[in-house]
């Protein structure tokens, strides 16, 4: 089949001015030889859906092209998951569309079932956000111009990405979660104005560094408790930085069926500022106030019953829960990525 389109999902409320870049998205499409289908929902619900419902009833692109921060790239990841039959029963609000979806293939004369995997287009992200970090995971700072031609000219491999979900909504991450500093300073981050792109959260991050109070908490990989005690952060992943800068999950591997687990205990502002040149290089891994692990399934349990502070792909968490469980959906998504990787 000569496919000669792409569709396009904007996210026109990011952060980093997403909408502003459609139009170049378009150009350089149509330079390349395809033409752009545009997707502009208003919320992640409706993104998610309408891409599903178009990947199950007959939509044919070389690729879904993601225009947004790090939260866009998880809904039009989760939706396209949902679109191909890779999300597991019973994932959470995904699910009704999903099966929904499936059932009007399923009477369709044209079609037999999803889209096989010679029909599936791979997923670009064009980095439209904050922090940028799923960008960053597969094409480092490259130009996106550069990277999106040699993704639709052939000169990139297609990965199949896992996804997390969280167990206790069925809620999905890309990129990765996290509870403590890193989400409290995604709270702080919508507060400060004056300030963009990576520059943003790294002011965050120091107001939420002086605001901080270690919690109490149990963390476990496949049942087995890693960290036990006051905690002052806790990642997992997922792509292998967080604010587009902490690589905080050095041997992460975006598609090896396997959650990257880091946790640091509790440790005051000083200490903290000692241990960060050293997570940025991701050189921490064996000092003796980080905890490092993998697993297929994560909870995070707050051990005096008071609300995580989370954030998933740079979304605050809104639902009060004390404690939350993370497990992988491997080989989820379809992703342009480098020939050779470039992390993780």
């Amino acid at each position: 089949m000569n496919v000669t389109r792409v569709l396009v999902v904007v996210n026109a409320d990011a952060r980093g001015g997403a909408d502003a870049l459609l139009d170049e998205v378009v150009e350089r499409c149509r330079d390349l030889g395809y033409e752009p289908d545009v997707l502009s929902p208003r919320g992640a619900d409706r993104a998610a859906h309408d891409i599903a419902e178009a990947i199950t009833t007959g939509g044919h692109w070389r690729a879904v092209i993601a225009v947004g921060g790090d939260g866009t790239a998880r809904t039009v990841a989760e939706g396209l998951a949902c679109g191909l039959g890779r999300l597991p029963a019973g994932s959470g609000a995904m699910e009704t569309a999903c099966a929904a979806a499936t059932r009007r293939v399923a009477l369709s004369p044209e079609r037999s079932g999803h889209v096989g995997p010679s029909e599936a287009p791979p997923l670009f992200v064009v980095p439209g956000g904050t922090g940028n970090s799923v960008y960053r995971a597969l094409w480092e700072d490259r130009p996106w111009p550069e990277v999106m031609q040699a993704a639709l000219s052939g000169n990139a491999k297609v990965r199949n990405l896992d996804l997390l979900c969280i167990s206790e909504t069925g809620a999905f991450s890309l990129l990765g979660a996290s509870a403590g500093l890193v989400a409290e300073a995604v709270h702080v981050s919508e507060t400060l104005a004056g300030v963009s792109g990576r520059d943003l959260y790294q002011a965050a991050a120091i107001t939420a560094l002086e605001r901080h109070e270690p919690f109490p908490a149990i963390i476990s990989v496949d049942g087995v408790v890693l960290h036990q005690g006051a905690t002052t952060l806790v990642a997992i992943g997922g792509a292998r930085h967080r604010s587009g800068t902490f690589q905080l999950l050095p041997l992460s591997v975006l598609d090896d069926g396997l959650l990257d687990v880091c946790v640091i205990r509790g440790v005051d502002a000083g200490a903290f500022v000692d241990l960060a040149g050293v997570v940025a290089a991701g050189e921490h891994i064996g000092r003796p106030e980080v905890s490092y692990a993998q697993g297929r399934s994560v909870t995070i349990e707050r051990t005096d019953s008071a609300p995580l502070r989370f954030e998933h792909d740079g979304d605050l968490w809104q639902r009060v829960d004390s404690t939350l469980t993370i497990q992988v959906v491997a080989a989820a998504v379809p992703v342009f990525a480098p020939v050779v990787p470039v992390a993780g």
